[in-house]
C-alpha cells in the first residue's frame, strides 16, 4: 500500500514525496531532463502505483526523453496492461510517441497476452495499428499471434476495416496469418466483399475473387442491386476482371 505522503524521491539532497503522476510531472519538469533517470530509477518500484492510469501515464511520457520513455516502459513491466487499461488508451499513448524504439518497447513490454487482454474487437486493433509506425504493426500482429486473429475475425467487413489500416506488405502478411481459405469463409454477402475489395489493393483482390467459382459470385451478388453496391467499391481493373464473371454468373441462374 502507498504511504499516505507518497514515496521519497531525493535528488541532490533535495527530498520530495511523490504520490500521483501528477506530482511526478511536476518533478520532472523542476529537473528540467537533468535527473529524469535518477528519478525514475529510485521509484521503479512504485511507478505503477504513482501513475495508475492512462492520463497519467501519457502525461509522464510527454514530458521524458526517448531513452527515459524506453525505460519507463521496460519499468513497468507486467504492470503497463494494468497502466494503460484499455484499447484507446494504448492508442491514444501510441499516438502521442515519435520515436519507434518507444512504439517497439511498449509493445513489447505489453506482450502478447497483455495486448489479447486489451483488444477486444477488430475495430480496437484496426485504431491501434493506425498508430503504429516502421515494423511496430508487424510486431503488433505477431504479439496476438495466429490463433486470436483468426477468432478475432467474423465478417469480411471486419477484416476489411483492419486491412485498411496497414500497408500492403502487412495485409499480405495478415491475410497469410488467416489463409485465404478462412478469409473466404469470412464474405458472406455483397457487403463483405464490397468492404474487403476497397480495402485491398489489385494485387491482393485479384487472388481473392479468383478463390470464388462463378457460382459462388452469383450467390454473394444475387441481383442488379447487389452488384450496383459492389461497383461503388471497385477499382478500374477490378471492376473490368469481376464485371464479365459476374454477368456470366448471373446469366446462367
Amino acid at each position: 500500500m502507498m504511504p499516505s505522503d507518497g514515496y521519497p524521491l531525493t535528488i541532490e539532497g533535495e527530498r520530495t514525496d511523490v504520490a500521483t503522476a501528477g506530482e511526478l510531472v511536476a518533478a520532472l519538469d523542476v529537473l528540467e531532463g537533468q535527473h529524469d533517470r535518477e528519478a525514475l530509477e529510485q521509484l521503479r518500484p512504485h511507478l505503477a502505483d504513482v501513475i495508475e492510469k492512462p492520463p497519467g501515464l501519457q502525461a509522464v511520457m510527454t514530458v521524458l526523453q526517448p531513452e527515459d520513455q524506453l525505460f519507463l516502459a521496460e519499468a513497468l513491466g507486467d504492470r503497463l496492461v494494468e497502466v494503460v487499461a484499455t484499447p484507446q488508451a494504448l492508442r491514444d499513448l501510441l499516438a502521442a510517441l515519435a520515436d519507434d524504439r518507444v512504439e517497439e518497447a511498449l509493445l513489447r513490454a505489453l506482450g502478447g497476452s497483455g495486448l489479447r487482454e486489451l483488444v477486444r474487437t477488430p475495430g480496437e486493433l484496426a485504431e491501434i495499428l493506425e498508430w503504429v509506425y516502421g515494423a511496430s504493426d508487424a510486431l503488433v500482429l505477431e504479439l496476438l499471434a495466429q490463433d486470436f486473429l483468426v477468432r478475432l475475425f467474423q465478417t469480411g467487413e471486419e477484416l476489411g476495416l483492419v486491412l485498411r489500416s496497414v500497408d500492403t506488405a502487412r495485409q499480405r502478411e495478415l491475410i497469410g496469418m488467416l489463409g485465404w481459405d478462412r478469409v473466404v469463409s469470412l464474405v458472406r454477402d455483397e457487403r463483405d466483399l464490397a468492404y474487403l475489395l476497397r480495402a485491398l489493393p489489385s494485387a491482393l483482390s485479384r487472388p481473392l475473387l479468383e478463390h470464388f467459382t462463378d457460382a459462388g459470385l452469383r450467390d454473394l451478388i444475387r441481383d442488379e442491386c447487389a452488384w450496383r453496391y459492389v461497383q461503388r467499391f471497385l477499382e478500374a481493373d477490378e471492376l473490368a476482371y469481376l464485371a464479365p464473371r459476374w454477368e456470366a454468373a448471373s446469366h446462367a441462374q
